[in-house]
């Protein structure tokens, strides 16, 4: 009886230990299974990210309104300087001759009246030119004071357009995040999936009619897109392999340069890095903003070592050329858009030389 029960404990060691090997095997799957997030949750972050860049972009518009105001208000502020300045100037050069001749002894009257006379033609000038001395120093403190407003108005647009970049791409990475939690849509790829993010940033007001949200006075920046001198840098020097398609069965509302892996890619404009990330079938991706609600896009990246808030000069290294999947080969993928609307980039881009 002992060495029976000896030999089934045993045999249930043996078992045992066979059980939490396969416990063991399966168990790192489990493991690295990240945890799923409701969708309703991610739906109401996307809400409050929307929210927030609508009203920092409200913000913006507003201080852009507040800073071309004081902009205005320092140019009428510096004119006035200017005349009082070209007054003074010439009461000035109408007193030297006075002055010159009183030094030189040369200024004697024939009679009393011809004395008096100059004596009140002179102290009328000289008057006139301290009066106008005085003004020209209040318009000058005046110009100075508008100087600084305006200075400080163009800081607080700075900041203002620092925290609408932030709440873009809070925008966009969450729109992204929604549609992977949502149930596949048949057709519809990451290129697909990176236009509807960028859409869903928009906002409302751009959908009614051409009209967008005026500041103080109005000013809600420009309805047409306008690109830098020169037009915009070609992001690598390569030739279009697939042109720009919005419409159609395989719509592309951007296009795709056929380069070498590794080519470097450079900013097409002036502008900020709001967006990086990566997408499976586009690599990694980058979104410059640029001034006026425009955006360019860059993917199917190798590298790319930038990160958001970061400045970029036009025509400076955002990254280097990987494969695109698009064209199935090594390439970049490049997209314009201006108030969140699409552009065709072949259109805005400079004449090769």
């Amino acid at each position: 009886m002992r060495r029976l029960s000896l030999g089934a404990f045993f045999a249930m060691r043996t078992a045992l230990l066979a059980l939490f090997c396969l416990l063991a095997l399966a168990g790192p799957g489990q493991a690295v299974k990240p945890p799923t997030v409701p969708a309703k949750a991610v739906s109401a972050a996307q809400d409050a990210a929307k929210a927030r860049l609508a009203e920092a972009r409200a913000k913006v518009a507003a201080q852009s309104a507040e800073a071309a105001r004081l902009g205005r208000e320092l140019a009428a502020l510096e004119a006035a300087r200017d005349a009082e300045a070209r007054r003074l100037a010439a009461l000035t050069a109408a007193l030297w001759p006075l002055r010159a001749e009183s030094l030189a002894g040369a200024a004697q009257a024939e009679d009393w009246a011809e004395a008096d006379r100059r004596f009140v033609w002179t102290r009328s000038l000289i008057e006139a030119a301290g009066a106008s001395r005085l003004a020209f120093e209040a318009a000058a403190a005046k110009a100075k004071a508008g100087r600084l407003a305006r200075d400080d108005a163009a800081l607080r647009l700075l900041a203002g357009r620092k925290e609408a970049d932030v709440a873009f791409a809070a925008a966009v990475a969450g729109r992204l995040r929604e549609l992977e939690t949502a149930a596949h849509q048949p057709g519809r790829g990451d290129e697909a999936a990176l236009a509807e993010a960028l859409d869903a940033a928009a906002a409302p007001d751009d959908a009614l009619a051409g009209v967008a949200p005026a500041g103080e006075d109005g000013a809600a920046g420009p309805m047409v897109f306008t690109p830098p001198p020169g037009g915009l840098a070609w992001p690598s020097q390569g030739r279009v392999a697939l042109p720009f398609a919005p419409s159609g069965r395989d719509a592309r509302q951007g296009l795709v340069l056929a380069v070498p892996e590794g080519s470097p890619v450079v900013a097409a404009a002036d502008g900020r890095v709001v967006f990086t990330g990566t997408l499976r079938g586009l690599g990694r991706v980058l979104i410059l903003a640029h001034d006026d609600r425009c955006h360019t896009v860059y993917a199917c990246l190798s590298e790319t070592s930038l990160a958001v808030g970061e400045a970029v000069p036009r025509q400076g290294l955002i990254g280097r050329s990987g494969y695109c999947n698009q064209t199935r080969a090594p390439g970049v993928y490049f997209e314009l858009r201006f108030r969140e609307k699409a552009l065709n980039p072949a259109e805005w881009l400079a004449v090769r030389r």
